[in-house]
């Protein structure tokens, strides 16, 4: 049940990073090099980023790599 609690937390992230940042999943999964279905993947807690994509995100949106994966 806590791993589910960590994973909402973690979508609903990256759903507020989109909006404050002002993009959209097509653009960060061009900047990242992933589909677009994998990142609204994410988003849907589908499945979650690797370790790899995670870092890649942190340098794209310029967040700590800490905060997105706590």
């Amino acid at each position: 049940m806590r791993r589910e609690t960590l994973i909402f937390i973690k979508d609903m992230m990256l759903k507020e990073l989109f909006k404050s940042k002002g993009v959209k999943q097509k653009w960060l999964a061009n900047k990242i090099g992933v589909s677009e279905v994998t990142v609204s993947n994410w988003v849907m807690k589908k499945t979650e980023p690797s370790l790899k994509n995670y870092q890649k995100i942190s340098e794209v949106l310029g967040v700590p790599l800490k905060e997105l994966m706590e």
